[in-house]
């Protein structure tokens, strides 16, 4: 889901509020409102991003996790603050590493997809093939990914309704492959492997709020993306929904009491303190499908930054489970964000 809206708006802004505008215009059943591929490209809105996360396998068949994201906030005197966020995990060595990047000019509303490059990073595709370079300590990637599947748009007009909190236009390329190099220390290995994509954007207002969001591949070819959203300060439930990508088939709209995010355990930050769900169990009634999802590493928090105070947990998982009595596996990734008391004392600067 990756919405770190109402903490971007407020930080990234400098002295920019958020502009109150227009949500989504309410159309007919059959007319999608998200138009690919042109708004794979930057829109006028007061928030909106690009998520990567993957799978990687080097040449000597060790395994990396990560995530990369760019968000783009309101224009303020037609500058367009822009940060990037990227973590790296590498599993063998069980390290666990964050980083970001900032520009504050605008992107160009002409462009067919992302295109964004600062400091040595780069983020850029038009909905085919992406571009996905960034550093972190003595690791540095350049990715090539391809999507393999159509684009899904969730809740299969491309709006998900968040309740109070507004609505935002969301799509996902649920399966991309990827090849590349990752220099370690300045030796260069080749990887290969899967990516998720999402792209989110819309005028939200500025209420806090907490989710819980799981994308899962499958070994069969079966993607899911779920999420559960909550209202950080007592937990009460915002918003629920999922959509599940059949290997060769239709995306299925999940029915919002479909749905199941559950945890098992806990895990508490040496750094921060905070205290995370650790280990899920996913279920979709209607498929009879039952998913645990384990931690790669368990300490996969991106805290520290300079322009999102509230930390979140980002990370691999490891999937196995069943589906109409059948085992299967695979993989996914894990955010969570409202779990940092700290959020809900970050004031009111998000408000519109």
């Amino acid at each position: 889901m990756n919405l770190l809206v109402p903490l971007i708006c407020a930080a990234l802004l400098l002295t920019a509020a958020c502009d109150e505008t227009a949500a989504p215009a309410a159309r007919t059943a059959s007319q999608p409102l998200v138009s690919l591929p042109a708004d794979e490209a930057p829109h006028d809105a007061n928030i909106e991003w690009w998520y990567f996360n993957g799978l990687l396998t080097d040449d000597r068949g060790r395994e990396y996790s990560y995530h990369y994201v760019t968000f783009q906030g309101p224009a303020a005197d037609a500058a367009v603050p822009n940060l990037l966020q990227a973590s790296l995990g590498d599993h063998t060595a069980g390290k666990h590493m964050t980083g970001e990047r900032v520009l504050l000019s605008q992107l160009d509303q002409d462009a067919v997809g992302i295109d964004i490059i600062v400091n040595g990073w780069k983020m850029k595709g038009d909905g085919n093939v992406y571009s996905l370079v960034f550093d972190l300590d003595e690791y540095s990637l350049d990715l090539n990914a391809i999507s393999t599947k159509p684009p899904v748009l969730h809740q299969d007009l491309g709006v998900v309704n968040l309740g109070p909190v507004g609505n935002l236009f969301y799509y996902s390329r649920t399966r991309l492959d990827v090849a590349g190099t990752m220099t370690i220390a300045g030796e260069q290995r080749p990887v290969t492997g899967s990516a998720w994509m999402d792209h989110q954007w819309g005028d939200i207002e500025g209420q806090k709020v907490g989710w819980d969001w799981v994308s899962v591949q499958l070994d069969d070819g079966t993607d899911l993306m779920a999420a559960l959203v909550w209202d950080p300060s007592d937990k009460t439930p915002i918003a629920k929904y999922g959509t599940l990508v059949l290997a060769n088939g239709p995306a299925l709209i999940l029915a919002e009491d479909d749905v199941s995010i559950t945890s098992s355990e806990t895990w508490t930050s040496p750094a921060t303190g905070i205290t995370y769900p650790s280990g899920w169990t996913v279920t979709i009634r209607s498929l009879d499908l039952m998913l645990e999802l384990e931690p790669v590493l368990v300490d996969s928090e991106f805290s520290g930054s300079r322009y999102t105070p509230a930390a979140y947990w980002e990370g691999e998982v490891k999937v196995t489970g069943t589906r109409q009595g059948e085992s299967i596996g695979g993989r996914g990734f894990v955010e969570l964000v409202g779990y940092d008391p700290s959020q809900l004392q970050f004031g009111t600067a998000a408000s519109p």
